[in-house]
């Protein structure tokens, strides 16, 4: 099977995939970053994978993730994307996670 990829939404807190098969059945996947309300707080991030549309099982981590499980997870999701949706979801994502990247450095 074929899916079409694309980016549905890219701000700084968050960021929304997309695949979608031949019958127009979508999959999301949901990241969101959680800023932190003082400097004694971290930012956390959240993701959520929505497979309800193609009869698959739902995955999220409801509680914090480490960047290596967030990738593992995408990678899988997206494992037979085309190269200019990787470019597109790269940049996104480091829109997305740069207010939580910046968290972690300080």
């Amino acid at each position: 099977m074929v899916f079409k990829y694309g980016v549905f939404q890219s701000t700084s807190r968050s960021c929304i995939f997309y695949k979608e098969d031949d019958d127009g059945n979508q999959s999301t996947f949901n990241i969101f970053v959680k800023t932190a309300k003082d400097e004694n707080e971290k930012n956390k991030v959240f993701a959520y994978i929505d497979n309800e549309q193609m009869n698959k099982e739902d995955w999220s981590i409801y509680k914090e993730l480490d960047l290596h499980d967030l990738f593992e997870a995408f990678g899988g999701w997206a494992s037979d994307a085309p190269l200019l949706f990787e470019i597109e979801a790269h940049k996104s994502l480091s829109n997305c996670l740069s207010t939580f990247l910046k968290k972690e450095e300080d």
